[in-house]
């Protein structure tokens, strides 16, 4: 009886955290998106404030700012809103995608 007490113990101690790892919820993996802002063909080289929404919920997931940047999203359904004000005159192009892998690049033509 001692030893048998002894081993439901051990097992109890030693299986239980590897239990709580497998059944532990799994967070969303973060992918890389590379937004790029272009101007015939060529990296725009302006301010471009982007804007980043989640299209299932219309919902502001994140910003940025300059002509290129990268940003860290789960998968899933997103649009990009791109803007450039420049001598009172304000650009604004919008993309629709769909976010799979990371290193994702979305180019976006400001002309």
């Amino acid at each position: 009886m001692f030893i048998r007490g002894k081993l439901l113990r051990y097992i109890a101690v030693a299986w239980v955290p590897v239990i709580l790892f497998i059944y532990s919820p799994v967070h969303a993996q973060e992918l890389r998106l590379n937004l790029v802002a272009t101007f015939d063909d060529q990296p725009a080289m302006k301010d471009i404030s982007w804007t980043v929404y989640r299209t299932d919920t219309d919902t502001k997931v994140t910003s940025a700012k300059y002509h290129s940047t990268h940003v860290t999203l789960p998968a899933g359904n997103y649009r990009v809103v791109a803007t450039l004000t420049e001598n009172d005159k304000t650009i604004t192009r919008t993309r629709s995608f769909q976010l799979r892998t990371s290193d994702s690049r979305i180019v976006v033509p400001m002309d």
